[in-house]
């Protein structure tokens, strides 16, 4: 997966509207004749970056022309006083930018962070880790961006992707034979079936049925285990519900082909990332004495 710049631009132009609203009613009065600084953003915290397009666009989205350098890329593991970037821009551009371009990467940083942890933990396994579409509305496509900046895969980004058959879908059909029924008489026939099965009686309807993916929703390590006897190589397997870095080990040396994990992008903590002017230029050093001298 690949972002570029018209991808995301109305992400950042709406989170540069809502930032700046009608003005910048503290930094507007403080840039004097608004000379040219130069700022580095840095990591805090040892993490995984990933946003550095946002930032980016962040910056150019304010002023076009400034000069920014990329010291990392987007995967990169970083430590504390790691610096990502290196810009050069007005004092004015650095104070309206600084809040949203660090909210992207800190943000975006987090779930790759996370992310890599949960990708180490089986790396020995061989099971492919997947998100959920659990996160914030509007903003999935940065999510599982970041997920993959981490090292996992994505699962479906929208209801459009797959037939995925859950509970209640089960409901409103009567039973797991009959939902698939009706689903292949209407569906594109270039469409793989996911059916949740939440007991071992729900994996042998779902195989009966003929679908290609099954899910194992919040079954124990024994009722897994019975799954995957149960399937044989008939279906592909996936695990899910309440995954988390704890449990994760054991259900993937069962075996099953997949793991997709919620806690990816819906429980974050996002990487400590900082922005620090490095310069003052002699005329903002002047507009802050006379500042100083007004305010005493």
């Amino acid at each position: 997966m690949k972002l570029n710049r018209f991808m995301i631009r109305p992400l950042v132009e709406l989170g540069l509207r809502e930032e700046l609203s009608s003005g910048d009613t503290t930094g507007g009065f403080l840039v004097g004749d608004d000379p040219v600084q130069t700022a580095n953003i840095y990591a805090k915290a040892n993490g995984i970056v990933c946003g550095m397009l946002f930032a980016d666009e962040t910056i150019r989205s304010i002023e076009p022309d400034a000069r920014i350098e990329w010291l990392v890329e987007d995967g990169a593991a970083v430590e504390p006083g790691t610096v990502l970037m290196r810009v050069q821009a007005r004092a004015s551009t650095f104070f309206v930018i600084e809040r949203s371009a660090l909210d992207w990467l800190q943000q975006m940083s987090g779930i790759a962070t996370k992310t890599r942890r949960y990708a180490e933990l089986v790396k020995h396994t061989g099971v492919r880790i997947t998100d959920t579409r659990k996160g914030w509305p509007g903003l999935r496509m940065v999510q599982k961006y970041a997920v993959r900046v981490g090292g996992a895969h994505n699962h479906i980004f929208n209801l459009a992707n797959c037939v995925l058959v859950k509970d209640n879908h089960i409901k409103i059909a009567g039973s797991i034979t009959e939902a698939v029924k009706i689903l292949r008489a209407s569906a594109q026939h270039t469409f793989k079936f996911e059916v949740e099965c939440e007991s071992l009686e729900m994996v042998q309807e779902a195989l009966d049925a003929g679908v290609e993916i099954i899910m194992f929703d919040n079954m124990d390590l024994d009722e897994m285990r019975e799954g995957l006897k149960l399937t044989k190589g008939r279906a592909m397997t996936e695990a899910s519900g309440g995954i988390n870095e704890t449990t994760i080990v054991p259900i993937a040396e069962l075996g099953v082909d997949v793991i997709s994990i919620g806690d990816l992008t819906h429980t974050v903590k996002a990487l400590d990332i900082s922005l620090d002017v490095r310069d003052i230029k002699p005329s903002a050093q002047r507009t802050i004495d006379r500042l100083k001298q007004l305010s005493n």
